[in-house]
């Protein structure tokens, strides 16, 4: 007996004579959407992530999908339509036999609900995953210590789930230059997974910079991967200048990789504030390329 095929956009089947119904269609989904408090703007970034969203059946897909997620989540409408812009298949694919076998599979494990449902809305191209190679992913991440309590667990799953083999080597090995062994690699990701999506380029960048140019050891972001997460140009560059500057004045006697933590409010009250110094702030602001 053959599948039935999910309902699709009916511009793919449009001939000349279905104009008028498409359109008709193009106004009933739009009405839905803008009954859910959509705003315009909204609306057109959702279009431009799937302009064919208009175009799928309302009552046999779009509401039912709508419904379902709304459901899964006890979100509010506005949460779904976040979820959307992070997965535009969420108001057009059968939701329960894609969501559900792969949340089963966490709840299993012992996710904890709360960490799924906010997940769902923030991460929900998580879940969008074959179910064998999902399980498979899940159960590595166990594997390798992570306690399916915490939100690390998903975390890292996504990781997983986002580096293939040969992808996954390469990145060790970018780490490797660095002088990082095997156990420093895995330790790292532990702290912070997402230091192995980060690309490579990035990697070498940031390391560059902190081992070669402020005189960090290799090994002092690999026990705090997060450093490598942050923006040269928007972060680590302007600090590094105006921390720098106060060696140099005799100000302070050292600097260490936690100077890198601090928000920016508690990076200036701790570094550039204290001294009253105008030339520390113009140079923190010319290095954020804030300046005239």
């Amino acid at each position: 007996m053959a599948k039935a095929s999910p309902p699709r956009p009916l511009a793919r089947q449009a001939d000349p004579m279905q104009k008028q119904e498409l359109w008709e269609c193009n106004e009933l989904n739009s009405k839905f959407f803008y009954s859910k408090r959509i705003s315009s703007s909204d609306l057109a970034r959702i279009l431009s992530s799937n302009p064919h969203v208009l175009e799928y059946d309302l009552d046999n897909r779009i509401i039912p999908s709508f419904n379902f997620f709304k459901d899964l989540t006890h979100c509010d409408d506005d949460k779904v339509f976040l979820a959307y812009k992070n997965l535009s298949g969420i108001l057009t694919r059968n939701l329960q036999s894609v969501f559900a076998p792969n949340l089963a599979i966490l709840r299993e494990i012992g996710v904890p609900e709360s960490i799924l449902l906010a997940e769902l809305v923030v991460h929900p191209r998580i879940f969008d995953q074959n179910h064998d190679k999902f399980r498979r992913t899940a159960e590595e991440v166990k594997k390798l210590g992570f306690n399916p309590s915490k939100q690390f667990f998903l975390v890292a799953l996504q990781a997983l789930m986002q580096i293939s083999k040969p992808t996954w080597e390469r990145k060790f090995n970018a780490f490797k230059q660095w002088g990082w062994s095997d156990e420093d690699i895995i330790s790292a990701f532990e702290k912070y997974p997402r230091c192995m999506i980060l690309s490579e380029h990035n990697v070498t960048a940031t390391m560059n910079f902190y081992v070669n140019t402020v005189g960090w050891k290799s090994s002092d972001i690999a026990n705090c991967p997060i450093l490598l997460s942050f923006s040269l140009e928007r972060r680590i560059i302007p600090r590094c200048s105006v921390l720098q500057a106060l060696l140099s004045k005799g100000l302070i006697e050292k600097f260490n990789v936690y100077s890198m933590m601090y928000t920016e409010k508690e990076f200036l009250q701790r570094f550039v504030i204290p001294y009253e110094d105008p030339y520390l702030l113009k140079l923190y602001e010319e290095k954020l390329g804030l300046s005239d």
